[in-house]
């Protein structure tokens, strides 16, 4: 409406990018191993803060701590509190406007589409695996 063509006043927040293309080197050029978001965000929450933040490193060896320690749970069937209590951290952490690479993603969502559906899991904690499934999706 504001000096844009008519029919285009579509957020591109909630919209496609069409200039997706996959390269030798993954998504737009961009290694697809360790890539978060496929655009930046739209507000640089750490440029503005009045301290100095983790750099990428020091966040994804914090993630990766808390991911160990949900895998550790999972597979030694401490579900509650254990996998309720790492579900807590993961929710935190991207709570924090933190990106999962795409292979994080995916373990996780792997993972919580399995806990969500487990057989003998109390009604309460399958609801709690079912909705981190949904915020990963």
């Amino acid at each position: 409406l504001l000096g844009g063509p008519p029919g285009n006043d579509m957020s591109r927040a909630t919209s496609p990018d069409g200039s997706w293309q996959e390269t030798n080197g993954g998504v737009n050029g961009f290694d697809s191993e360790r890539q978060g978001r496929n655009r930046p965000r739209t507000f640089p929450y750490a440029t503005y803060l009045p301290y100095a933040t983790e750099d990428e490193g020091e966040k994804q060896k914090n993630l990766d701590v808390i991911m160990e320690n949900l895998f550790i749970a999972v597979s030694a069937g401490d579900f509650t509190p254990g996998a309720v209590h790492w579900t807590r951290e993961i929710r935190g952490w991207l709570s924090l406007k933190f990106d999962l690479s795409r292979q994080q993603k995916l373990k996780l969502v792997k993972l919580y589409y399995e806990l969500a559906l487990a057989p003998g899991l109390d009604i309460s904690v399958s609801e709690r695996f079912a909705s981190m499934f949904m915020v990963l999706t």
